[in-house]
């Protein structure tokens, strides 16, 4: 299988095929980086950025943390909106209600209607 790499600063994907060491057994490599600044002074980037792995053996694993990251923001979202809709319905009941402007009085206003019997 050709080497996969997907970028997405601060993201790593590489997925791959390797080699075992000890066993000599091929078997398939994904590896998630989460790169961060290390030195901000640094010019040579190896020492500016630093790059932490997690390493995984089976693409369902890959699938489970893709699902489990969409699951997770969807749920952060929807409890923040809840929370903005619940702050912007105190801060409603908390300014009073407009009166409604008076509406004109026809109290004279004859509004029967006569029937002729």
């Amino acid at each position: 299988m050709e080497k996969i790499v997907k970028k997405d600063y601060p993201w790593t994907i590489i997925i791959e095929d390797k080699v075992g060491k000890v066993s000599g057994k091929l078997y398939q490599a994904i590896s998630v980086g989460h790169t961060k600044v290390k030195n901000k002074e640094a010019k040579d980037p190896k020492e500016k950025y630093e790059t932490t792995w997690l390493n995984l053996f089976d693409e369902n694993d890959l699938l489970k943390l893709s699902s489990s990251a969409e699951n997770a923001y969807q749920r952060l979202k929807f409890q923040r909106d809840k929370e903005k809709a619940e702050k912007s319905q105190q801060t409603q009941t908390q300014q009073p209600e407009p009166q409604p402007e008076p509406q004109p009085s026809y109290d004279d206003l004859d509004d029967d209607i006569p029937f002729d019997l």
